[in-house]
């Protein structure tokens, strides 16, 4: 459901039927993701964006000091990890299902949740591999061309295909801005009692995106009863109409300006 603003559109009306090479580099296949976003997708793309702003601020120190060392990534090492961030994806996305049930069921303070997440959240493949946000968008931007690469990315896309699930065709545009409209409100109060936590600082950045996530989610499905897939599925049904709603792309804005709020309190 985490959804931010790249490129001046709304990225949670993106339709993800255009094909990957509509999209530019660089950018393209993290709007993808967001489009598409995913019980824990979205949320660890938003984790992948601030982290690629974290690193551009060094980018130049890099370059400078790294020049000589750069990593020879081959086409196998490019599908090996977009293999491993599906099976990351994946396996969060079933961890995401149960803890946000068992907050349904009983709600529990943040940082019991945050705890929950970060004991199963997987090592990022990326920095197992040792590589950065910019050489990965550059290896995709280079394989850009291979089937292969592109079933990779349209793996980890966790598109949720339209006319199915319990309210699929059930939820007029409306009803999700309405539901956007709360998620806000819902971040806004978790982003002010982040800020009360004392040793914030130490917190993941990732755990944090996605115990957010889980939270806001499980407000939103005990009020609306519409789970992360639901809202996604409604999402894509109605881009067309929603890519034109001021009001939504007003609230998606301000979700990433929240989230960047969030994360950037323990960044500094």
């Amino acid at each position: 459901w985490l959804k931010a603003e790249r490129g001046g559109f709304p990225l949670g009306c993106v339709s993800c039927s255009r094909p990957l090479s509509a999209f530019r580099p660089m950018e393209g296949w993290k709007k993808i993701l967001l489009a598409a976003g995913g019980a824990a997708g979205a949320a660890a793309v938003l984790y992948y964006l601030l982290r690629e702003e974290s690193e551009a601020k060094v980018v130049d120190t890099f370059a400078a000091t790294n020049d000589t060392k750069k990593k020879v990534v081959g086409r196998e090492q490019v599908l090996q990890m977009l293999q491993e961030i599906h099976e990351s994806q994946e396996a969060m996305r079933k961890h995401m299902k149960v803890l946000t049930q068992e907050l349904l069921a009983k709600p529990m303070p943040f940082e019991d949740t945050y705890k929950r997440i970060k004991a199963v959240t997987p090592q990022d493949p990326l920095e197992r591999y040792g590589v950065s946000m910019n050489e990965f968008d550059q290896l995709l931007n280079k394989h850009q061309g291979d089937p292969q690469v592109n079933e990779g990315i349209q793996k980890i896309m966790h598109v949720p295909e339209a006319g199915k699930g319990r309210k699929a065709g059930s939820v007029e545009p409306k009803k999700v801005v309405d539901v956007h409209s709360f998620m806000l409100q819902e971040l806004q109060t978790l982003v002010k009692y982040f800020g009360t936590i004392k040793n914030k600082e130490s917190y993941d950045l990732k755990a944090v995106t996605l115990a957010a996530q889980a939270v806001v989610g499980a407000k939103v499905e005990e009020k609306f009863g519409l789970s992360s897939e639901d809202i996604e599925r409604a999402v894509m049904e109605n881009h067309a109409g929603l890519a034109q709603d001021q009001e939504f792309g007003r609230v998606n804005l301000s979700m990433q300006a929240c989230m960047a709020e969030l994360t950037g309190a323990q960044l500094g």
